[in-house]
């Protein structure tokens, strides 16, 4: 297991807007995983999501504790935000997004670029194995398009 990223002095803000991506991640009805995310821009709360199924689609706990069906359904709280800002007509250009529970993977990063994101915050964290590679992807992504990814203690 490796940690990357840059790890800065954790200001209060950051620190505030982690509790509200852990209080969003507990509307998670994954039993194995809560994940929550939370755009910022000028310290107020634009959009949010949580790792979760579709709108409108079948929520049944057998099928999060099925992963087959579960992988195919889940969406990320990185893209639910998106989602949810697209929805109600935010732009996230410019913002801070702060997610916890997991690392960005590299499909949400690529998501988070093309939203206009330009800072990820996550708590230091240790990296599962088999998150290595999806990690190691979404670092050197974020560094070509510019997006600052911060790892702060939490």
């Amino acid at each position: 297991m490796f940690t990357k990223g840059t790890f800065i002095l954790s200001n209060k803000w950051d620190k505030r807007f982690l509790e509200m991506a852990k209080l969003v991640a507990s509307w998670s009805k994954d039993p194995s995983t809560q994940v929550g995310a939370v755009a910022v821009r000028n310290r107020t709360v634009i959009a949010q999501g949580y790792n979760g199924f579709p709108r409108g689609c079948d929520d049944h706990e057998l099928y999060y504790l099925n992963k087959a069906i579960k992988y195919k359904r889940i969406v990320h709280a990185e893209m639910n935000a998106i989602y949810n800002a697209a929805e109600n007509g935010v732009s996230l250009k410019g913002s801070t997004i702060y997610v916890i529970g997991l690392p960005i993977c590299h499909d949400c990063a690529k998501g988070l670029i093309q939203a206009g994101i330009s800072r990820v915050v996550t708590p230091e964290q240790e990296i599962p194995e088999n998150w290595q590679e999806s990690i190691s992807s979404s670092i050197s992504m974020f560094k070509e398009a510019g997006v600052v990814w911060d790892w702060i203690k939490y």
